[in-house]
């Protein structure tokens, strides 16, 4: 069958067909090619072809609609986000073609294992060829669907109500493809008719994520980046509609709400545009608290029909629709912390009930969730679970990563800020920020994640899984455990209550979190205890600072302080990061007594880069790096 006549029945029926390629590279590549030849208008993204556009640009293509999509994998790793999201922009009557790696590993066998069940899902091989496979979606009983004619009755119900209550703010919450830019935009149009030409201002986390909202919208709303909404608009003085939220960060979204007038959120709630489904849940709690809201609902597909099958695979493939287990209220009535179960295992030897049950805890715990959780705990070895059962429920995991003892020829480039080695982050942020090569020859166990379901939380469940990691990680001589995180003061407060040390906190809040990043450790052998010990009274004497209040200066914080500033003046550490190490050194050895000056209290200052450039009259943050760093090559010359 040719494939003309295959596009038109899959736009008779109205639904997507997926080609899943698997086979060598140069029989890939072939494909590639004749997929290209036959498919003149597509997006091609790629991990690896430079002609191609780079798979982590996805989310450029979030808010576009397509005909075909190809995703060629077959010279890297399989990107589960760009994989869902991009499914999503298809339109019924289109394709999704993915090239996928040539070696086998659990994710692959399982995207393909899932594509088994389902009729429109095509696992093509050297053996079966898409020849074939063209053949016999020519076979398939397909019913014949019309597009939808908009608005649907739900998307009118939805404007009809936001235009009857424009001082409540609307939240409109659905998967992808169910038309909620559509509505917003329909409602824009409405707005403007019915309050006399009224300007609505959107915006979202790129223009080409509310194109189709301000189709919709026909001139009745402008965009404008919400950076730029900060930046330049007075609070109050516009009327705000914010599509795709999820894409946008939590904090960012508060201070929009906090400043505007906010008519109508618009969000999925699918994890791969940055945010699992706790960022839905933990967003829209607050803005219930924050204003009167009224929570709207699309759930018919309008992209593709209600009979496609494309997102029950997605679904089923990457637990997109996972859930936490169910605990009773008697289950928790009868909790007993000490007859909670530990086991360690990897993800890939769960069974699907209990990956199932992992999934959707983490999903529902953690505001950073996506479908590539899935595809590193599958098919990456050091990834390890730590789950805590009780009467076989499961009430709590933890999710580590096995770092460390990096090749010492990595160790001075790493110091240096030339090398960064994925999958190492604890080692190498203790590295590079403290200069402490000593952390890069040990063996660390980071914890990626910790959850706890919500019905047994504030139990002992997490101490006691920490308690349980700190004792498997001894048996197997582990040197340090760790974890780095967005501060969040519940999240800090949780930490604080271990044994954990905080040993740094950084200045710049993280996009994704809102909040400083951190770090925690806790040394396992009298070597690391002692260095993470002398780290963390660094860490803290650094916040008294930060307060500009007093601290002391002793020889282990000078010799912390001597490596890091030296790490300034020779390597690529930033100089707020070596602020403060220069403080503690001109405690003991004062710039003036060397002969050396700086300008005014630039010492004194704990604010951000480009903030101090600007204080002090530089013409750019390089520029005074580079004279700072000459001062500080002198400067250490005459007190080494």
């Amino acid at each position: 069958m040719e494939l003309k006549s295959v596009v038109q029945r899959l736009k008779t029926a109205h639904i997507r067909a997926v080609f899943l390629f698997d086979g060598n590279t140069h029989w890939l590549h072939q494909q590639r090619k004749m997929i290209q030849q036959h498919i003149p208008r597509h997006i091609y993204l790629s991990v690896a072809d430079p002609h191609a556009v780079a798979m982590h640009r996805y989310r450029d293509y979030l808010g576009s609609t397509n005909n075909a999509v190809i995703l060629d994998f077959s010279q890297g790793t399989l990107h589960a986000d760009a994989l869902a999201a991009l499914a999503g922009t298809i339109r019924g009557g289109g394709m999704l073609l993915v090239l996928l790696p040539e070696h086998d590993t659990a994710f692959k066998k399982r995207l393909i294992q899932t594509a088994n069940k389902f009729k429109t899902i095509h696992h093509v091989t050297p053996e079966t060829t898409w020849h074939h496979v063209l053949q016999t979606i020519g076979t398939l009983s397909l019913p014949t669907m019309l597009p939808p004619t908009l608005p649907t009755s739900s998307q009118q119900e939805i404007i009809n109500s936001m235009l009857e209550l424009p001082g409540t703010c609307h939240v409109l919450m659905a998967d992808r493809g169910r038309g909620k830019s559509a509505t917003l935009g329909l409602a824009c149009a409405g707005w403007h008719s019915r309050y006399r030409g009224r300007e609505l201002i959107v915006t979202g986390p790129r223009p080409a994520a509310v194109e189709m909202l301000l189709t919709h919208a026909n001139d009745s709303a402008r965009f404008v980046p919400w950076d730029k909404l900060l930046r330049d608009h007075k609070p109050q003085s516009i009327r705000l509609v914010i599509d795709e939220a999820a894409a946008i960060p939590m904090h960012i979204l508060q201070e929009l709400v906090y400043r505007f007038s906010v008519w109508a959120v618009a969000s999925t709630v699918d994890g791969y545009e940055g945010c699992g489904r706790g960022f839905a849940i933990r967003f829209v709690e607050w803005l219930t608290q924050q204003q009167l809201c009224k929570i709207h609902q699309l759930d018919e597909p309008l992209r593709w029909s209600e009979t496609d099958e494309v997102e029950p695979w997605l679904n089923e493939a990457l637990l997109m629709k996972s859930t936490q287990p169910a605990i009773s209220n008697d289950d928790m009535t009868s909790f007993d912390l000490g007859e909670v179960v530990f086991t360690d295992t990897h993800a890939s030897q769960l069974s699907e009930a209990e990956l199932t049950d992992v999934i959707g805890l983490l999903l529902e715990a953690h505001y950073q969730s996506s479908p590539n959780d899935l595809r590193l705990l599958l098919d990456d070895p050091h990834q390890q679970l730590l789950l805590a059962h009780h009467e076989k429920i499961l009430t709590g995991v933890i999710w580590y990563s096995c770092e460390g003892q990096l090749p010492e020829s990595l160790h001075q480039p790493i110091m240096n800020g030339q090398r960064r080695i994925n999958g190492q982050i604890l080692p190498q942020a203790i590295g590079f920020y403290f200069q402490q090569p000593e952390v890069l020859h040990w063996r660390w166990w980071r914890i990626t994640r910790i959850a706890v379901s919500e019905r047994v939380r504030r139990r002992g469940v997490g101490l006691k899984l920490l308690q349980q990691l700190q004792a498997q990680a001894q048996t197997n001589q582990i040197d340090a455990l760790g974890s780095s995180f967005g501060a969040n003061p519940d999240v800090l407060s949780f930490w604080q209550h271990s044994l954990y040390q905080i040993i740094r906190l950084g200045r710049k809040l993280n996009m994704a979190s809102g909040y400083p990043n951190a770090l925690v450790a806790y040394g396992l052998n009298p070597s690391a205890k002692s260095l993470l010990k002398q780290l963390h009274q660094f860490c803290q004497s650094e916040l008294y600072w930060r307060k500009n209040e007093l601290f002391g200066v002793n020889d282990a914080m000078y010799n912390i302080a001597k490596g890091i500033l030296k790490g300034f003046a020779y390597g690529n550490l930033p100089f707020t990061e070596a602020q403060f190490a220069w403080c503690v050194c001109d405690r003991k050895y004062p710039l003036s007594a060397a002969g050396l000056t700086l300008p005014g209290l630039i010492l004194s200052i704990s604010d951000d880069l480009a903030t101090i450039t600007r204080q002090y009259g530089y013409s750019s943050q390089q520029s005074m790096q580079r004279q700072l760093r000459q001062v500080a090559r002198e400067y250490l010359e005459l007190i080494h």
